[in-house]
């Protein structure tokens, strides 16, 4: 009898715009470390110990300014989840940036776009 196992979902933050792929960011692993550096920090603060600094996560506030500031790049962020690795993404982009920003667009939830959608026009 095969058993049906549950492919585990990667979740991803992709930044791009006009000139490609600006910046991938892997939302999972920054959760496990920003989870860490919570339970370091309590514990230094029971022991009266020095606070840890915290992780560098993702900078979604960061991304969101600098798209809104260069908007003439026409910025996309989109968060999507995906059994692939980060270094399959990484490579799809590279490979074929056309294909996985539609297919990010498609799948993924979008947070924020400057997207400039071309008219279609038939010229007589």
């Amino acid at each position: 009898m095969p058993s049906s196992k549950k492919k585990k979902l990667n979740h991803f933050l992709a930044v791009w715009n006009i000139y490609g792929l600006e910046s991938l960011h892997d939302v999972l692993h920054a959760k496990k470390l920003h989870d860490e550096w919570e339970k370091a920090k309590v514990l230094a603060i029971l022991k009266e110990e020095e606070l840890p600094s915290q992780p560098i996560t993702t900078p979604l506030n960061a991304l969101l300014l600098r798209a809104r500031y260069n908007s003439h790049r026409h910025y996309e962020i989109y968060e999507f989840a995906t059994p692939f690795s980060f270094q399959e993404i990484e490579k799809m982009f590279k490979e074929d940036p056309q294909t996985m920003a539609n297919t990010v667009r498609e799948v993924g939830y979008k947070i924020h776009s400057d997207r400039v959608e071309i008219d279609k026009r038939v010229i007589v």
